[in-house]
């Protein structure tokens, strides 16, 4: 399945109008820059479908709540895995993907048939509102249970970033000017059976910059780009590719649709950190393991880390603001996701800037969907309003009694927690760990479960954040 590519499905021409106008009624500010096309050409007659393709099809700084839908009746199983990888860009943006049988506005279908509904595609942003109710928005060709995960990450995640208006990073002007037309063509039309107009329209024709919300720079490793081999680089050097979001692709969907976000404790690389005294090991939660090389010191790999700070940290929380706060005693330091840095100014007091909060010796912390960040000390908890910037009224509160199926140890305090991006967050104590279902409210059946032989390759007790 690696070798299948994307295409951006385009609506009929007759339908460029309308959505461009709905494109405007959703986002004010995707209305085409008129008055300076007319500054440069006043004579110019300008048709409705020429303004109609330079309407930007983004969704607003409202964010994006879309319903979704399938067409084709999959299982549950599979729907919901689809949906859990749709709403991975809410754990650095303002969207989310929900189920729907009624009018879904998403539309995913598996189909096959060649050419034109087969294969990997997506239509762009708002134009999905534009298609036809029961026509699919979003094609998934041969996806099932028995797919690799790889492909949900690499493929759903793309798709849907065209469902929330980016287009193919690799059109981005500075590649396609690396790129060898004529071998370009010969390639895609060998491995994907396209046309030379379909390579022309999807490989090798540049985006407009002046109509482009973009990073700076075009970025090789964004989920929205091809793999481009060597073989059709001008420069003989290939083009890697997304298989996943990466750092740059969080941070600008982070300001393109700001606001708040499902949240996670994987970071943009997708890895969840695990600290214990002098050390951190990285987890992967794709392997569902520790990665090679671990643990190592954290001194020298965690930039700008204060001393005593690498000597072992209480407490970490990741932020919906593209932070990592990381609490030791009765301080604490913010650190950068994207520079991969602690940020100037730190370390700081807790007293007076976590207002309500325990000044000092955190045990552990860990960020809801709801808007809140739990922050646990001993056999109590706080409930900290993260658009408020303070703790709630009523706060502390007993563990015991307020978790439901927390056991007794657990309610007595708790080492650290992190949230996954499955709905389920993990509470570690001693050498034991329990699942949390966030959704449900309540720790999942089965548990308590040893650390040893659940989580492969960390420490098996005690850890501390």
């Amino acid at each position: 399945m690696n070798d299948i590519s994307c295409t951006i499905k385009t609506l009929a021409q007759s339908e460029w109008v309308q959505a461009a106008n709905t494109a405007i009624e959703i986002n004010p500010a995707n209305a085409p820059a008129v008055d300076a096309l007319r500054a440069v050409a006043p004579d110019a007659v300008i048709e409705p479908e020429h303004l109609a393709l330079l309407t930007a099809k983004y969704w607003g700084a409202g964010g994006v709540r879309l319903t979704v839908g399938f067409l084709d009746n999959p299982p549950a199983d599979l729907r919901a895995r689809i949906l859990l990888h749709m709403n991975a860009w809410g754990a650095w943006c303002n969207a989310r993907f929900v189920e729907s049988s009624v009018n879904p506005q998403v539309r995913i279908a598996r189909l096959d048939s060649p050419p034109a509904d087969a294969g990997y595609w997506s239509n762009l942003g708002t134009d999905i509102l534009g298609v036809p109710a029961g026509r699919p928005t979003m094609n998934l060709e041969g996806f099932t249970m028995n797919t690799p995960d790889s492909e949900f990450y690499r493929v759903v995640r793309h798709e849907t970033g065209h469902t929330m208006g980016f287009p193919h990073e690799h059109m981005r002007q500075e590649i396609v000017n690396r790129i060898d037309r004529e071998k370009a063509i010969a390639y895609f039309g060998a491995t994907q059976g396209w046309s030379r107009q379909m390579v022309i329209s999807q490989v090798l024709t540049p985006l407009s910059n002046s109509a482009l919300l973009a990073t700076a720079q075009a970025d090789v490793n964004s989920i929205m780009c091809y793999w481009l081999p060597a073989s059709i680089m001008q420069d003989g050097v290939a083009v890697n590719g997304g298989t996943d979001i990466d750092a740059q692709d969080a941070r600008f969907v982070s300001t393109l649709y700001p606001g708040p976000v499902y949240p996670t404790s994987i970071w943009p690389n997708g890895k969840v950190y695990f600290f214990k005294g002098n050390q951190y090991m990285r987890y992967d939660p794709k392997t569902d393991k520790v990665d090679a090389g671990y643990p190592a010191s954290i001194a020298n790999n965690w930039p700008g880390f204060p001393a005593n700070f690498a000597a072992g940290v209480d407490a970490a929380v990741e932020w919906p603001n593209g932070k990592a706060y990381f609490f030791k005693g009765n301080q604490y330091i913010r650190y950068d996701f994207v520079a991969d840095r602690v940020d100037p100014g730190y370390p700081a007091l807790i007293a007076g800037n976590w207002p309500g909060l325990w000044a000092d010796n955190l045990n552990a912390g860990v960020v809801w969907p709801n808007g809140k960040a739990y922050f646990f000390k001993g056999n109590q908890y706080m409930r900290y309003d993260i658009k408020l910037d303070k703790v709630d009224p009523g706060y502390p509160r007993a563990i015991q009694g307020n978790w439901p199926g927390f056991p007794a140890s657990f309610a007595s305090g708790v080492d650290a927690g992190v949230v996954w991006n499955n709905g389920k967050a993990y509470f570690f104590k001693g050498d034991q760990y329990i699942r949390y279902d966030i959704a449900a409210d309540r720790v999942d059946a089965g548990y308590p479960l040893s650390i040893s032989g659940h989580w492969p390759g960390l420490w098996t007790q005690d850890l501390d954040a």
